[in-house]
């Protein structure tokens, strides 16, 4: 049920859009710096360009230049209606279902290098001790002179090697990776939580059939960017507050005390005791993932901690950001693929033009409820799709490994089998049925299957081999079996 096919009449639309870019008075000219827009080597809609500086002062001055959707895509226009509709764009396994058509997403409002666009920019003032002080909210014009990628960003930081384009700018970026050392000590001193799950990516052919699945390694380039979007987002949404009115911030309540008490009871079985108080904070959860780091069950307490969270959503009261320590958040960096940031752009250009008027007041407040309902619906029919779709490439992928024998960790628990993650991320079934020669019983309280002859237990977080032995690409279901329970051929 995504949309997936633009019509004519939205096309017309785009394809019709002004392509002169030029000056004016009200709008800032940073053509004149080193921009540059970093992200992945296949990435076409490029949203966010960067410039960091070293202050005489010792503080940094951070640039965030943001694509101006909202100049091209005005309310109620067929563009508009048909973003809000799609609320995002949807990154599937082996294609992306854009938000807006291509006409904008990868060319007229992606920051392209050596080509004029609009932008919002957000300057910030970065201190010694990571807190920012926003110097100025505004619409500009840009000129990204030179587009990297993390591979090579990270290359050049972790070995020096540096293509010789890129050379002249490493000194920026170096300044960059200082301020965002800054704000993510920041971030972490006032408890924000900081998940490091193994990203693993599955690569298809020209058929669309999986040939390997390989790990996403995510350096300091990624993490300084995520630093420098952050800090934006939360510049924009303090400066939304500043007069009180109705706007959309992106918020993720406390966690509620059901999911807390099952997480301490896992935690527990697993070793690592976790003592909350009533009013838990970010801090409290934090110290537990501090405490797992590098030890052989961190990616499972680490998944458990994620569960017991509560969903991060779009809405009109701002209640905070547990998950990142936030009394204060929207997302403003990305609308080109995300409707609730087009909308956070338009917002700030009218109070920058003056502030809103009572009739503007009453605008927002009669509309951003339902915008807020249609994004956070459409953000999660998104996530469903993503994970599907991965969950069956992976099944393709493990189809053709019946009779392989991996090592993984039990992932989970119940009474009719456990689950087995492999390092990969790719996770199946032991079936209890395939656990011969005993009969194992369910323990909830410990989270384990004991066999009441032998008292051989499966239990969370414990390690074992398992051989595949069938999936099923309809259910997206991979079935495995304890290796030592196969008799293999001897040699």
């Amino acid at each position: 049920k995504i949309p997936h096919v633009f019509s004519q009449k939205v096309m017309n639309e785009a394809q019709h859009l002004s392509r002169d870019i030029h000056p004016e008075p009200e709008i800032m000219d940073f053509r004149n710096q080193h921009l540059v827009t970093i992200d992945g080597a296949d990435s076409k809609d490029l949203d966010d360009a960067v410039y960091c500086e070293k202050r005489p002062n010792g503080h940094y001055m951070l640039g965030v230049h943001i694509a101006d959707v909202s100049r091209y895509v005005k309310p109620g226009s067929p563009l508009d209606e048909e973003a809000y509709r799609r609320g995002n764009s949807v990154y599937l396994a082996d294609r992306v279902i854009p938000m807006l058509p291509f006409e904008l997403s990868n060319d007229l409002c992606s920051l392209n290098h050596d080509e004029d666009r609009y932008a919002m920019s957000c300057i910030m003032d970065v201190g010694p001790d990571g807190k920012v002080t926003t110097e100025k909210i505004t619409p500009s014009i840009i000129r990204v002179k030179r587009r990297c990628n993390y591979e090579e960003i990270n290359k050049a930081f972790d070995e020096g090697i540096a293509p010789d384009d890129l050379k002249a700018l490493l000194p920026m970026l170096k300044d960059l990776d200082d301020c965002a050392r800054l704000l993510r000590q920041e971030r972490h001193n006032r408890g924000a939580l900081e998940f490091d799950f193994p990203e693993y990516k599955v690569i298809l052919d020209e058929d669309g059939k999986p040939i390997r699945i390989v790990k996403r390694n995510r350096g300091e380039a990624e993490r300084m960017i995520e630093d420098a979007m952050i800090a934006a987002n939360e510049a924009v949404a303090r400066f939304l507050t500043r007069d009180g009115f109705t706007s959309i911030y992106r918020v993720h309540d406390h966690p509620n005390a059901e999911k807390l008490e099952a997480l301490k009871h896992l935690a527990a079985i697993i070793g690592y005791p976790l003592h909350l108080p009533e009013e838990v904070q970010p801090r409290d959860l934090q110290q537990l993932l501090e405490k797992v780091k590098g030890s052989e069950v961190e990616q499972v307490i680490e998944v458990m901690t994620l569960r017991s969270l509560a969903t991060a959503c779009y809405s009109t009261d701002n209640v905070g950001h547990f998950g990142i320590a936030s009394t204060c958040y929207t997302h403003f960096t990305s609308p080109i693929r995300r409707y609730p940031d087009l909308q956070i752009h338009r917002i700030i250009k009218e109070n920058l033009r003056g502030g809103l008027s009572e009739k503007r007041i009453a605008h927002y407040d009669k509309i951003l409820t339902g915008v807020t309902i249609q994004c956070s619906a459409t953000e999660r029919r998104a996530e469903e799709a993503e994970r599907e779709t991965i969950k069956l490439k992976k099944c393709e992928y493990m189809s053709k490994r019946i009779g392989e024998i991996f090592e993984g960790v039990i992932s989970g628990v119940t009474n009719w089998g456990f689950y087995v993650e492999l390092p990969n991320t790719v996770e199946g079934l032991v079936h209890v049925n395939e656990l011969h020669g005993d009969y194992y019983v369910f323990n909830e309280e410990c989270m384990e299957l004991r066999g009441e002859m032998s008292g051989k237990t499966y239990k969370l977080g414990q390690k074992i081999q398992v051989v595949v032995t069938g999936t099923d690409r309809l259910t997206k279901t991979i079935d495995f079996i304890p290796a030592k329970n196969m008799e293999l051929p001897e040699e």
